[in-house]
């Protein structure tokens, strides 16, 4: 089992590589609601390279990347349905707030334990309400057709998947590893579907 959980990270980086160089020649023919879609990519493609660089400088720990990460996480996802509601500009502060708040989250709500998930959970209940709520005004106005549509749908079910795993992964973390790396190769197969949707999403833009 631990052999298919490497395998799927391995797999996953290919499919991040390949979308985040396919999001960047993409990227004129997008238009500007959808650039928050490449912004996301380009997220966590640098948070995934100094997750492997890091280490190469000695550096103990690279916690404070988990905590980086959940909150760019959820301000690039929220700036993309920000920007397709066309919601207020003030809604940027806002979600900007909360952002710096999920970095210190774990600290103040977990009572200075570093391995709750408080801030993970919290920011993708919020992300799935809202990207709950543009699938509805997708419903209702059919005419309303977007490229991206089909990731919407994926975003939607990998963090609320994403949710219930962050709730487990407590529970089974004092359990050898082979029963840890089985719950995460749903995650890692997850991220692959969505890396992939995005492949197909750029090369299916128009010139």
């Amino acid at each position: 089992m631990t052999e298919y959980y490497y395998i799927s990270v391995g797999i996953s980086y290919l499919l991040l590589i390949t979308a985040i160089i396919l999001s960047i020649i993409k990227y004129k023919q997008t238009i500007q609601n959808e650039k928050w879609y490449i912004y996301y990519i380009i997220f966590v493609f640098c948070i995934e390279l100094l997750s492997v660089v890091l280490p190469f400088f000695k550096i103990k720990s690279n916690f404070f990347l988990y905590q980086i990460y959940i909150a760019g996480e959820f301000f690039t996802v929220t700036g993309i349905f920000i920007k397709k509601l066309n919601l207020s500009k003030y809604s940027f502060v806002l979600t900007g707030l909360f952002s710096l708040f999920f970095i210190t989250a774990d600290r103040v709500l977990g009572q200075y334990q570093y391995n709750n998930d408080y801030s993970k959970a919290i920011s993708n209940i919020m992300m799935i309400v809202l990207i709950g709520y543009s699938l509805i005004q997708d419903i209702r106005n059919l005419k309303s057709k977007s490229s991206f549509q089909v990731i919407d749908k994926t975003y939607f079910f990998y963090f609320t998947v994403s949710l219930f795993i962050f709730i487990l992964q407590h529970q089974l973390i004092e359990f050898p590893f082979e029963y840890f790396s089985a719950i995460w190769i749903i995650n890692n197969l997850m991220v692959c579907v969505l890396y992939s949707l995005f492949i197909k999403t750029f090369l299916q833009l128009k010139k």
